[in-house]
């Protein structure tokens, strides 16, 4: 997976590409320990292909971390990927955006 992180003002964004599974999201979950001073994050999913139970939990976890679902959003989603937030009701737990 590749990761592209860019800090504006306390907004961090970040850009995925590959698969966002068991194997690498604690090598994301590690690259966002390394940032300070963001209260919010933009995760761009345009180039994400896969989306495991493993990255549900991370994006939780940054939710949790960031105090509530409109701190952390989701953008550029494809189709496979909103079906997965439909289906386990995550779409509430974050802000999706297309």
């Amino acid at each position: 997976m590749e990761i592209s992180k860019k800090l504006e003002g306390n907004v961090l964004h970040v850009a995925l590409e590959g698969r966002l599974d068991t194997n690498t999201s604690p090598l994301l979950a590690k690259s966002l320990d390394e940032e300070n001073g963001y209260t919010d994050i933009v995760f761009d999913f345009a180039k994400l292909e896969y989306l495991s139970s493993s990255g549900l939990r991370l994006l939780f976890t940054c939710r949790k971390n960031l105090g509530g679902k409109e701190h952390v959003i989701v953008e550029n989603s494809n189709e496979v990927i909103l079906e997965i937030f439909r289906v386990t009701g995550f779409n509430n737990q974050v802000t999706l955006k297309q």
